[in-house]
């Protein structure tokens, strides 16, 4: 008859193990049978077979900790543990012995003892060396740990050195350096969103007034489209803060010029007499054949030709697409300052002071309530 497993087979009344497996490790049962007085019987009997490894190939411990890799390092008065970890190998009969020794000597300052199987018979010690409070003596003495078997006795020594001391000018130079990036920061902070204010204070402190003796008359020539929504913007809005709050001159051609004069000689000569030229942009503005395109144009070839006037671009209404080559041109080299109807209107708001950061320095003296003067100075172009 075939049996069910090969490598244990019944022979009588013993059970034979061809090859050893420590699967095979467990309860095996022999039970019998017997018939007496006209009655049935049954016996049985249970035993636990256990796995162990081979004598041949027993080895004496192997210390897994502590070895060189592990390094402990404290100051003086901080608690010391020290572990120590050993496998031995099944050994019939043979003491497991681990112990720790300072300086080749015995120490009893061992707790947390603990002893684990493992596989084939197998056994895993681990003791603890424990020290309360290590002085500067104690970290240079020589912690060994040491076990022993039949097969021999091992031993390894755990690196254990004083912490060095963390430099005086480590700690100050990454608080300097931790405060410089701080600053940094918040330098990048302020200024993101507030270098409107930061320019116009700078300037309005100590910025060099370009006004005097540059030989011009006006310090803005407004450019815009006439009869429009926009000619309403520049007379009563424009004019009302440029002049009358900041007290810059402003030229607007219609109020300006002489009657009977030749339109086109009286606009070069306004631009050449002006400081900067704004332009005021809408959908009118563009359409050609214009006064306000002859000015634009005038003012570019200017500033392009002698450098004495710059163009400053405000945007009142969205212009979707210009056939106007030279406002394409303008409009993706300068700076265009948009107006945004009702959130504009504040004179302290943020389109006045980008136009502000745009136009010429120059000194005025403002009345202020009470009798008190302000001398001060209207920004400088950037």
């Amino acid at each position: 008859m075939k049996y069910e497993y090969p490598d244990r087979v019944p022979n009588g009344l013993n059970l034979t193990f061809a090859i050893v497996e420590t699967a095979y490790e467990g309860e095996y049962t022999c039970m019998a049978s017997y018939r007496e007085n006209g009655r049935d019987f049954s016996l049985t009997r249970t035993m636990r077979v256990k796995v162990v490894g081979s004598p041949e190939k027993s080895t004496p411990p192997v210390i897994i900790s502590p070895t060189k890799r592990i390094i402990y390092e404290l100051k003086p008065g901080e608690q010391l543990f020290l572990h120590c970890e050993v496998t031995f190998t099944f050994l019939k009969d043979s003491p497991q012995e681990v112990w720790w020794a300072i300086d080749g000597r015995h120490s009893d300052d061992v707790t947390d003892f603990n002893e684990t199987p493992i596989s084939i018979g197998g056994t895993k010690i681990e003791k603890t060396l424990i020290a309360p409070r290590v002085t500067e003596k104690d970290l240079k003495r020589n912690f060994t740990c040491f076990a022993q078997n039949n097969r021999g006795i091992v031993h390894a020594q755990a690196v254990v050195r004083m912490k060095p001391p963390v430099l005086r000018y480590t700690v100050e130079l990454a608080c300097g350096l931790g405060a410089t990036v701080l600053l940094v920061v918040l330098l990048t902070v302020i200024y993101h969103f507030y270098w409107l204010e930061m320019v116009l204070f700078y300037r309005a402190h100590f910025g060099t007034d370009e006004t005097v003796l540059d030989g011009k008359e006006y310090d803005i020539y407004v450019s815009y489209a006439r009869n429009t929504e926009e000619e309403d913007f520049v007379l009563l809005t424009l004019r009302g803060v440029l002049e009358n709050e900041y007290g810059y001159k402003l030229c607007i051609f219609d109020r300006d010029s002489l009657p009977g004069g030749i339109v086109t000689d009286e606009t070069l000569s306004f631009i050449q007499r002006s400081r900067r030229l704004l332009v005021i942009l809408s959908p009118n503005y563009v359409l050609r054949g214009t006064q306000a395109l002859l000015e634009f144009k005038a003012g570019l070839e200017n500033m392009a030709s002698k450098g004495t006037i710059k163009v400053i671009l405000v945007q009142y209404k969205p212009i979707k697409k210009s056939k106007v080559k030279e406002l394409r041109q303008a409009k993706a080299v300068l700076t265009v300052i948009k107006w945004k109807g009702e959130k504009s209107h504040y004179p302290a708001g943020r389109f006045w002071k980008e136009l502000l950061v745009e136009l010429p320095v120059k000194s005025r003296t403002k009345n202020l309530p009470g009798g008190q003067d302000l001398i001060s100075l209207s920004p400088q172009s950037v």
